[in-house]
């Protein structure tokens, strides 16, 4: 267990960052890199280092101390410049050392020495690296290793812990000591209180913050450090309106949200848009000239889905599903997702030009192509560190990806599949949203994290030169999201609740200020409806959708876009909504109703929506722990199933209305089962599961 701390003294103890620190890995030695950032380059002494490669070791050790480290585990050392580094894990494919502090500088040879064999590769250690910051999934991405040390909240808080501010603790890796860090909050400079070495484990660094109460309800922002000149990769947190604001006011403090809104699409030639909701797997279809939401569409439990982009016809929408490495195809006449295909690991963004959908994997550092004929992935092109977002020209066939962590944008040809360039900001440039500008040869790209001004790079799509503007004049964060419409320029300035809107020349020049326009809270992602002459910002914060007028720039009216109010949604924090989605399958006879323990039998399943069905699973109906309800997202019922079940032969009719299956059951207790089928569309409703019983009998 933790201890509670003071949150101003630096003893903590995080078995968390010891279990990214852990994490399996692939790859010979063919890298070296910051154990958090999983970025390769100059190192520090004192830094935690991952090193990746084939045969390194004959077995695989874990060390049992974390404040002191051995320098032998497993019968494997490694040395850096003759100079013996302390080990924490070692593998055949990966090992995690820390450089120790006696380590000289310059170029030095890495050596690793097994009863595998000896293997060495060049690292250059240097007084000062980039430091890392550890992630919750090891990758250097995503959800920060972030913790409140008096609550023991990880990754999601509100700004206030009762009647105190709120203080996190952020862990790295290679941060230098000799300097006081900058902490930004979206591009927010925040108070640090303390950074240093942190005694759970040699070679990491803690920092603790607080959290000014002007980043309340901002939603999912990036975190990153500054040490002198270098700055850190970027990780993520959410943090939440106070307790009694928000669309969910009776929500408990540092508790998920089962509904959080992420992007927004327009249906082009309609009066609908798409909204992508990251925790209660949807997408929700709302009615721009009815002002509400008029259909929920189910998504597989634990999607995530983050970003949603829609062909030039209006006929196909896309879904990054960001925790399942996902693309959903969602038939835009139907409403049903048609296919699920796999990508890379933490798909981000995703944009459309022509057939082809462009995916940008965040925890994968490339882009997969997907061909939307065929519905198959026809290309995977290594890009960058931190790949984070992609931009389009449908008639110059190119794609442009930010590579955050990188500071790179890569330049993709859409003729021949190819990385044609790599355009370098900096090493220090942290790229995040990225738009083309129309009638122009530039892209605007946002930096969040350089700062509260809105940092924005004109770039020059020919060589990769560009210009910096900023764009927040209010200085309340940085942009999240950049929209374009002819040469206005429009960004999402998240935790400042505001957009911008600037006017760009075609030589790349401002015509002059930002205008600043007051939405809601967190305002995260836009869309332009070119139809009704609308901008639409997603609020993560408040939950709904602001309408701006694109002529004026000023709001003409707010959608809930978290509460919709139709037929089966209570509106309250949970997943009622997705439980009555009109595209989930529905379960209506189950043959047969009782079966044995250690037996095999044929299930067969009749209802209707089992088209695509790639397992079914046997729930029992204590094992579903929640339903949200301001406690936290609550679970899937799937991700509860019964073990004792093991399923094979799924066959489905036509017309996906029958199906059968091969079941065999273990050492599975007595008692009803919830049968339920698991499709591209989700899994059959909990909320009708009167039907869909299983019993097993002694």
């Amino acid at each position: 267990m933790f201890r509670t701390i003071s949150p101003d003294r630096k003893y903590l103890r995080l078995p968390v960052l010891l279990a990214a620190l852990l994490l399996p890995a692939s790859a010979q030695i063919t890298a070296v890199v910051n154990a958090a950032s999983q970025v390769s380059g100059p190192t520090a002494p004192g830094t935690i280092v991952t090193i990746f490669g084939s045969n390194l070791a004959r077995n695989t050790v874990a060390g049992s101390g974390s404040a002191t480290p051995p320098s032998t585990l497993g019968g494997v050392t490694v040395t850096v410049g003759g100079v013996p580094t302390p080990l924490y894990y070692v593998s055949p494919t990966q090992i995690n050392a820390v450089v120790a502090f006696a380590t000289p500088t310059g170029s030095q040879n890495l050596t690793v020495t097994s009863s595998a064999g000896t293997f060495s590769a060049p690292v250059n250690i240097t007084a000062t690296a980039q430091p890392g910051i550890f992630s919750l999934l090891g990758s250097g991405t995503g959800d920060g290793a972030i913790i409140n040390p008096l609550t023991l909240a990880i990754g999601t808080f509100t700004v206030r812990s009762g009647k105190d501010r709120t203080y996190l603790s952020l862990f790295l890796t290679g941060l230098s000591t000799s300097v006081f860090p900058v902490v930004t909050v979206g591009g927010v400079p925040v108070e640090v209180l303390f950074s240093g070495p942190s005694p759970c484990c040699l070679g990491m660094e803690q920092i603790n913050v607080v959290l000014p109460a002007s980043l309340s309800g901002a939603g999912r922002v990036p975190v990153s450090v500054q040490s002198g000149a270098l700055v850190s990769n970027t990780v993520e947190i959410v943090l939440l309106p106070a307790v009694g604001e928000g669309p969910f006011p009776n929500n408990d403090e540092d508790m998920p949200r089962s509904r959080q809104l992420a992007s927004i699409a327009w249906i082009p030639g309609t009066s609908l848009a798409l909204i992508a909701d990251e925790n209660d797997d949807v997408i929700r279809v709302i009615d721009l000239s009815s002002r509400k939401v008029v259909r929920t569409v189910a998504l597989p439990s634990g999607a995530g889905p983050i970003a949603v982009s829609v062909n030039a016809a209006g006929t196909v929408a896309v879904i990054a599903e960001r925790r399942t490495g996902q693309l959903a195809v969602l038939d835009l006449t139907t409403y049903n997702v048609i296919s699920q295909i796999a990508v890379g690991s933490g798909p981000l963004n995703v944009a459309i030009a022509g057939n082809l959908a462009i995916v940008v994997n965040g925890n994968a550092g490339s882009v997969s192509i997907v061909d939307l004929t065929t519905k198959t992935v026809i290309k995977t092109l290594p890009t960058g560190a931190g790949v984070h977002a992609v931009a389009v020209d449908p008639i110059l066939l190119k794609a442009w990806v930010t590579n955050q962590t990188s500071g790179t944008i890569s330049v993709i040809d859409l003729t021949s599949l190819t990385v044609v360039n790599t355009f370098s900001l900096g090493p220090n440039v942290r790229p995040a949203g990225i738009r083309r500008i129309a009638n122009s040869n530039f892209l605007a790209v946002a930096v969040p994290v350089a700062g509260s001004a809105g940092q924005t790079l004109i770039v020059n799509i020919n060589d990769g030169s560009f210009t910096t503007i900023n764009v927040n004049s209010a200085l309340s964060g940085g942009s999240s999201d950049i929209a374009v419409s002819g040469s206005t320029l429009f960004f999402a300035n998240q935790t400042g609740g505001s957009v911008s809107v600037i006017s760009i020349t075609a030589n790349g020049v401002p015509t002059g200020p930002p205008i600043i326009v007051k939405v809601d809270l967190g305002a995260r992602a836009l869309a332009v409806d070119t139809k009704d002459n609308l901008l639409l910002v997603t609020n993560d914060g408040s939950g709904t959708i602001v309408l701006v007028d694109l002529r004026t720039f000023a709001v003409v009216g707010r959608i809930d876009g978290v509460r919709t109010g139709l037929d089966g949604d209570d509106n309250e924090d949970n997943h009622s909504d997705r439980e009555h989605s009109s595209n989930l399958p529905v379960i209506t006879t189950v043959t047969p109703l009782t079966a044995r323990a250690n037996t095999t039998f044929t299930l067969t399943l009749i209802g209707s929506g089992f088209t695509g069905t790639d397992n079914v699973v046997f729930v029992s109906p204590g094992d579903v722990h929640g339903n949200g309800k301001g406690k936290g997202k609550g679970d899937s019922p799937d991700l509860n199933a019964d073990g004792a079940f093991f399923v094979t032969n799924v066959v489905v009719n036509a017309a996906g209305t029958g199906l059968t299956a091969t079941v065999k059951v273990g050492a599975a207790a007595p008692g009803p089962r919830v049968v339920l089928v698991k499709t591209p569309n989700g899994e059959s409703a909990w909320s009708k599961v009167a039907t869909a019983l299983l019993t097993i009998v002694p």
